[in-house]
């Protein structure tokens, strides 16, 4: 295989910073449900973040707010690009990688060939 050809991707071929965030515990339900999670529950969260930030700006003093409400973005935006990038590489893998399938178009032709033919002449017998 050439250099330029394109070939899954593994751990190790990734930069160091996404193989730290592919380590993140925890988003394995995110994959699976993913459609549920960003459509149902991450509205409600964001909404409930937003008044909590709210409150923390308020409750708190100036350096400590500022921290405290960072946190719930940062946190969310990780688990995003977690689950992004594992998307990523699992369709990258399912469209570039080895395939399971095999491919013998010359064989496939073939039979599809001798299947028409074989109608051909269900059909020109049953006309005579």
């Amino acid at each position: 295989m050439a250099e330029d050809e394109p070939r899954e991707i593994g751990e190790r071929d990734i930069p160091w910073f996404y193989r730290l965030i592919l380590k993140i515990p925890g988003t394995e339900f995110l994959e699976n449900a993913g459609g549920v999670f960003w459509a149902i529950l991450m509205p409600i969260f964001l909404m409930m973040e937003f008044f909590l930030s709210i409150f923390l700006l308020v409750a708190f003093p100036f350096p400590i707010n500022i921290v405290l409400v960072s946190i719930i973005p940062t946190i969310t935006l990780v688990l995003f690009v977690k689950v992004s990038l594992k998307r990523f590489i699992n369709w990258w893998n399912a469209n570039f990688g080895e395939s399971c399938f095999e491919w013998n178009v010359e064989k496939t032709l073939d039979e599809y060939i001798s299947i028409l033919e074989r109608r051909k002449g269900k059909s020109v017998e049953e006309k005579s």
